[in-house]
């Protein structure tokens, strides 16, 4: 119920039963959008008393006043807030703005309460483990619901129908986000990247695997994408292979859309694959110069960037490089977030800025200076 829940899973079936009671617990509400008023916890002592009352009432209340420390009234009920609405509500509510975090909690329940009061339309709200988790538009234009076991199981039932080796590698979840990754030692796949290496003269490493990742979200951080990238030697260097094939939770999406792109993950990989190639021809004169730039240009942190940079200056040295190697270089940046334990919520947003890099020119930023 704990809003900093989260939870990682090395067994498939686990994960899958896992999603199944999460879902079996958790409920989709309508209500029109101008019904719904939010109060202060302090200035709600009944609703506190109330909640008390209810089996595991007690924590529930005391982490809602750790974070939001609002309820929120829907079809004549006072549910705690949980921290992953506050986003979806305040656009529902249409305001914006980072003064709303600075206001105390009873005055800033009074500004959305004056304008959900003449905000329009449905409200369609996700009651998941004692919390409203997110607060989305209800009519049927807005928000699609994506039930997660069925996005799940539908990528896990296509990939082992379709590919030789499958193997589940990971899932997690989080009230805010929910993610699965499988590994594919899918011959096809792999030897496209290694005799495209071999055409360059490098040589891919025998620790090889093609691995896609699917992440999905109730709470608007994510629609239900599907992730390509390689895996290279015993610490498993993510090689990023592009943008995500994405499906939005609008325009009435639904599990079969999300089953349609699973079929289109071979022509992503090999089409990704193949876009490596102009790398291989682009020579870089001032790598540091160019990795800096680019990796600024996409929004990394600094810091990381600086360890990224290092890192490549390290183990390259500091003349020329290809398009490849600089690229190989900036994926470093989310192993090395990776071992600083990032959220996985901010290695998804980290690995989307690193696959923006392959839009970039690289020779833009190509020029001579002294790196710092």
């Amino acid at each position: 119920m704990q809003d900093s829940f989260a939870k990682n899973f090395a067994d498939r079936s686990q994960f899958m039963s896992f999603l199944d009671e999460i879902e079996e617990r958790a409920d989709w509400m309508v209500c029109p959008t101008d019904s719904l008023y939010l109060t202060a916890a302090e200035m709600n002592p009944a609703a506190c008393r109330k909640m008390k009352q209810a089996e595991d009432g007690e924590q529930l209340l005391n982490d809602t006043r750790l974070n939001t420390g609002l309820f929120i009234k829907a079809d004549g009920m006072d549910y705690p807030l949980g921290t992953t609405a506050m986003k979806t509500l305040q656009n529902r509510a249409r305001i914006y703005g980072n003064a709303l975090q600075d206001m105390d909690r009873p005055t800033f329940a009074g500004v959305l309460n004056d304008c959900l009061q003449v905000t329009s339309g449905q409200a369609l709200l996700r009651l998941q483990e004692g919390k409203i988790r997110a607060v989305h538009g209800g009519d049927p234009k807005d928000y699609a619901v994506l039930p997660m076991p069925e996005i799940f199981e539908a990528a896990n039932l296509y990939l082992e129908e379709s590919y030789g080796k499958v193997v589940f590698s990971a899932g997690y979840f989080s009230h805010e986000l929910v993610t699965a990754a499988w590994q594919l030692q899918e011959p096809e796949l792999l030897d496209t990247y290694r005799d495209l290496l071999l055409q360059y003269g490098e040589q891919a490493s025998e620790e090889l695997s093609a691995c896609i990742r699917v992440q999905s979200s109730d709470v608007a951080s994510s629609g239900a994408n599907i992730c390509c990238f390689l895996q290279e030697g015993p610490y498993k260097r993510p090689l990023i292979l592009g943008s995500e094939i994405k499906l939005e939770h609008t325009n009435g999406a639904t599990v079969e859309k999300f089953f349609g792109n699973l079929t289109q993950i071979f022509s992503c990989y090999q089409e990704s694959i193949k876009n490596l190639e102009r790398l291989f021809q682009l020579e870089i004169h001032y790598p540091d110069s160019a990795m800096e730039g680019t990796m600024k240009k996409v929004g990394i942190g600094k810091q990381l960037i600086t360890q990224t940079v290092e890192h490549f200056r390290a183990t390259h040295g500091t003349g020329k490089a290809n398009g490849y190697e600089l690229y190989c270089g900036i994926c470093e940046a989310v192993f090395f977030a990776q071992c600083k334990n990032q959220s996985a919520k901010n290695l998804i947003d980290l690995e989307e800025m690193v696959a923006r890099c392959l839009s970039l020119r690289f020779e833009d930023y190509d020029f001579p200076g002294e790196y710092r």
